[in-house]
């Protein structure tokens, strides 16, 4: 029978694994969706953003 010590390191280890995945998948996800509309909304506020509208025109 395993001991906790045992126990609390295979918890740990699957929960900094699920970390990380869900790290990676949402890197990867996360900046193509968040981008793909940025520009148009930043340039469609006008004048209260423009040093951003700038970069991303």
């Amino acid at each position: 029978m395993p001991s906790t010590f045992e126990i609390g390191k295979s918890l740990s280890a699957a929960v900094c694994a699920l970390l990380f995945g869900a790290t990676m998948i949402l890197s990867a996800v996360g900046p193509a969706r968040a981008n793909s509309h940025a520009p148009e909304a930043i340039l469609a506020q006008g004048q209260t953003l423009p040093a951003p509208g700038h970069y991303l025109a």
